[in-house]
Parts: structure tokens; sequence; C-alpha cells
């Protein structure tokens, strides 16, 4: 690894310097809020300089990788308190407005209760859950494989979440089940699965996480790699991801638009991506970085 930061570092740094700066606007120096999330990115900065500059040490650069993990964890948990201390509104009504447009007057999650059974509700949770097990299981292969695989796992990946995480803050919304609660008059019930996936939810749900839907951008952005670094794993997630894909409906968590603003993201960032790393890479190259271009698969 180069001193200089990859373009997933930057782009997270980025992104925490911004919602610093949105924070202390509005909240001032000396909310908590503010203070959390600029300490949190100006470790991560940090930490990865002191990283770069011992290469030699073997595998510490798998550390600096697994750093832009724990801050986007954390960008990801700030949003339910960031969001409010920003002042931003809700957009529930409007996002539901366009499921009604295109749907004849509701949103899909309302008409799909007629399905609901205990059954049903586990299948869908565990297809739910299937997106955590896919993101952590191909970031494990990833960070216990060759410093190129590596690379180039973390820098997609990872650089795919900051638009992913913009999109919160662009159209905070808490999902139909929350909003809408009267909407629904079967619950969701189900066996230890859909205990399981309705505690994971509760405690790691970020609140406003729905628009766009990361289950959908993100797995479509791990299904991208996989076409081609691991054909065997896309194979085996393809159908998996179309079941995660409905679930976020079954389980109300999402607005069909959410959904399509996921593919809108993932589309946009393919086309967009590429470019970006070789600019940056040229870039760095240009202050005598001697490095190579690590391009997406495909």
């Amino acid at each position: 690894m180069s001193e200089r930061p990859f373009l997933h570092e930057v782009l997270l740094t980025g992104f925490g310097g911004a919602l610093s700066c949105g924070l202390l606007v509005v909240a001032g120096a000396r909310s908590v809020v503010f203070l959390q999330v600029l300490g949190a990115t100006l470790l991560f900065i940090l930490a990865v300089a002191g990283l770069s500059r011992l290469e030699r040490w073997g595998h510490l650069f798998r550390v600096r990788l697994l750093l832009a993990y724990g801050v986007t964890f954390f960008f990801y948990a700030s949003v339910k308190d960031t969001v409010p201390v920003l002042g931003l509104p809700t957009r529930d009504a409007a996002l539901f407005a366009v499921d009604a447009w295109v749907f004849g007057g509701s949103t899909p999650s309302v008409w799909l209760q007629r399905w609901s059974s205990a059954a049903v509700s586990d299948v869908f949770s565990a297809s739910y859950l299937s997106f955590h097990v896919y993101l952590h299981l191909a970031m494990a292969w990833a960070v216990v494989g060759s410093r190129e695989r590596a690379e180039a796992f973390f820098g997609q990946v990872f650089s795919a979440y900051v638009p992913g995480l913009v999109g919160y803050y662009l159209v905070p919304a808490v999902g139909p089940l929350v909003a809408y609660p009267e909407l629904f008059t079967v619950p969701v019930e189900g066996g230890w699965v859909t205990r399981l996936n309705a505690a994971v939810v509760a405690h790691g749900s970020s609140t406003f996480d729905v628009f766009p839907s990361l289950h959908v951008y993100i797995t479509l952005v791990l299904l991208a790699h996989d076409r081609l670094a691991h054909p065997w794993r896309f194979r085996g997630m393809l159908p998996v991801a179309v079941m995660l894909f409905v679930s976020t409906l079954v389980l109300r968590y999402h607005y069909a638009v959410d959904l399509l603003a996921g593919v809108v993201w993932f589309v946009a960032f393919r086309a967009l991506y590429p470019r970006l790393l070789r600019a940056w890479e040229s870039w760095r190259r240009r202050r005598g970085v001697e490095t190579a271009v690590v391009l997406p698969p495909g």
C-alpha cells in the first residue's frame, strides 16, 4: 500500500468532513453529535495515516482496509442522531405518494400482507438477513486473500457506501411500517428467524435508512464484483438476492421506489466509479506514487 490515501478513504473522509461542517453550522461546536462525527473522522484519518507508514509490517494493510468498514458502520449508525440534529424532515409522504401513483393507491407492502403467515415471515426474514451474511463473508474472504484482491474489493464496496449514505440525508424516511402502521392489519409474526431479524433491525437500524435501499444497492455492487471475480459465488447468491429484494417489501421496511433508487444508484456508481478511480490513480502517479490501477471486475 502507499502512504497516500486510496479513493474510498478519500470519499469516506470527505463524507465525514462535510457532515461535520453541517453539524457545526446547525448544532454548534459543543454539540455531542458534532464532536462524535468529527472525532470519528479525525480518528479515521490518523489511523489510516499511521498504518500507511507501517506497510513493511506484514499484514497491517489488512487492518487499514478494515478501518473503512469501521468508519462506514459508524457513519451508518449515526444517521439516527444526525438527521434530527440537522432538522431534516422525513419524506415518507412523498415516497408513499410515488408508490401510490404507480401501484394504484398504496405501497406494495400493504398489498403483500394478504399472504402474511409465520412461514412466509421466516423465509423472508432469512432472506433479509442474508444481506449481512453476504457482505461480511465476502469481506472476510477478501481481507484474508491477496493484497490485490483485498484492495479491489474494499475500494469498490466502501466507495459505493458513500453515495448510499448521502441518499439518507437527501431523502430521510422511516419506511411504511413505521410511518403508516394503520395500513397494516396483519402483524409480521413467525418463529425464531423472524424474531432474530426483528431484533437485528431494531438494534442495528439507523432509523432513517430507507432511500435508497442499501440492501438492493450494495447487494448489486457485491454481485457485480462477484460476477467476474468469483463466478461461483455470483451464481449461488443471485437467487438469494432476488428473495432479499422482495423481503424488503414483504417485511414492510421499504417503499418500492426505494428499491428502484437502489438500482439507479448502482447504475450510476458502475458508470462513474471506474472513471473516478482512473482519475484518482492518475493524480497519485503524478504525485510520485507508483501504484497500479485496480479496477472493479467488469
